[in-house]
Formats: C-alpha cells, structure tokens, sequence
C-alpha cells in the first residue's frame, strides 16, 4: 500500500489518524490506547515502530490518551508547539527525550514530508493545525478551532483534502444536556467550530481547490452525522459549488484510503 489515510478515531472521545505519504508514516494525535493503536496498525502490516514521528495537536486528554504507555515502551519522535511541550511535560516527565518541540508556524520535514504547523485558536496550551505536502499531494488537517482566523484559512486554502471539525449544531448546543458554562466554552471563540462556521469556510476552499472534506471531531451530545453533513452541502449548493463531504466515523475506517497525486484525498466513509 503506498499513500493512504486511516482514521481511527474521531470525536469527543478520543482522535488519532495515521497518514502514509511517499514512504513516510505519521501519526495525528495518540487519542487511543496503545493496545487498540497496536492492533489497527496490525491489521495494515504495521507495528508502532515503523512510525517516523506522531505530530500532537494540543494537550487535552482526547488527544493524548495513550502518551503515558506510549513513551515508555517506543521510541518513536512526538512534535509539538512549544506551549503544548511545557504542558505535557508538566504530566508526563518521563517524555522529554522523545519531544521534538517547534515554534508555531514551523515549517520541518518528517522523512519524506514537508510539514507546516499552524496555530489555532483552542482553550490549550498551543494549539497546532497542520499541511502535509509529498509527492505532489497536499492535505489540511485543522480541529478544535473556536473561529477560523487568518493563518488557519490561509494554511487550508490549495489543499485538496481537507480534514476539518465540525463540531456541534448551535441549536442542539443550546437545547442539550451540557450546563450553561460548557455550553459557553464550545461555542467561544477558544471551543470548537460549529456547523455553520465549518460550512462557511468549506465554501472558501472549495472555491480555491479542495475536492475532498472530511467533517471531523463531531460531538457526540451535540452534533449527528447528517446535520453537520446537510449544514456544508447547503452551504456549497447555494454557492453553485461541488464536492465530495464525508463524515469521519467515531471509530476506525472499515479500511485506510488510497491517495493519489491528482486528489490528495484524506477521507473517512460517512458514520
């Protein structure tokens, strides 16, 4: 298998996604546990070691579940904001050797792929986006986001994949099970992006590219499948605009997706 996206997990409960581009293997987020990331590494012909690096988007607990076994049984590099490095270290000590910390905004390479991290506006430490570019493909990978600003847009606009949260429909938000303060935390400008501000910026990258989106980091108390999927196809069909919206599933992909050059396509089947 050569270049590939595999999902396997997505939401409020844990997120992690293993992205294959031309030979080089990276890991977004270790928001499972190490057994269950062992076994669906397994089921590709993979181990954990076999990985060149895990990039973290930020602290929270659904992003990093499985970093304390993590660092003490592989040695595998973690890169992260400088401010999420702090963080974590505060937690886990014992990572410090396997830490490879950059400025927001970096640009690195991880094997074969160039790397351009980002920040975005999220209630942690140093909250980081990320673009992957390799063998003439290029991916956006942007979640927990309170608003979209400037860097976040400009770092997504030419991916033609783009894996983006969609978080929550305000409605159900404000009619759901979550008290008032939480309510007030993800829909902040520091929470989580809801449909409509998803919606709002695919019809921006649709129109500079992207052909693929993947709604991701659904909630699971105040968003479903169809509603975050219905808010940014009518946003692109008043807009005159097409394109393939698929819905990252809370588990694993039945199988990973093959990229290609002509779409760098980054996508989950619809849960």
């Amino acid at each position: 298998m050569d270049n590939f996206y595999y999902s396997l997990a997505s939401g409020s409960s844990g997120n992690c996604g293993l992205l294959a581009l031309d030979g080089t293997y990276i890991l977004i987020d270790l928001g499972v546990s190490v057994r269950r990331l062992t076994a669906l590494l397994g089921g590709l012909g993979l181990t954990i070691d076999d990985l060149d690096a895990v990039l973290l988007t930020h602290e929270h607990i659904d992003h990093i579940k499985g970093m304390a076994t993590f660092v003490k049984r592989h040695s595998v590099p973690l890169y992260t904001a400088i401010g999420t490095a702090e963080a974590l270290l505060s937690k886990f000590p014992q990572a410090n050797d396997h830490l490879r910390p950059f400025y927001s905004g970096a640009n690195f390479t991880v094997g074969n792929v160039k790397v351009y991290a980002f920040p975005t506006p999220h209630d942690a430490a140093e909250s980081t986006g990320y673009r992957f570019e390799a063998d003439g493909m290029r991916v956006g990978y942007a979640t927990d986001l309170g608003f979209v600003p400037a860097p976040v847009r400009q770092a997504l606009l030419g991916c033609s994949t783009v894996v983006l949260e969609s978080n929550h429909d305000p409605e159900m938000l404000r009619t759901g099970p979550y008290p008032y303060a939480l309510q007030q935390r993800v829909a902040g400008p520091r929470g989580h992006l809801s449909n409509p501000d998803c919606a709002k910026l695919a019809v921006e990258l649709v129109q500079n590219g992207t052909s693929q989106l993947i709604l991701a980091h659904l909630s699971d108390k105040n968003n479903t499948p169809g509603h975050a999927r219905l808010e940014t196809e009518a946003a692109l069909r008043a807009a005159g605009l097409s394109c393939t919206i698929l819905v990252a599933p809370k588990d694993e992909m039945e199988q990973p997706l093959l990229l290609t050059r002509e779409e760098a396509c980054v996508c989950c089947p619809s849960a």
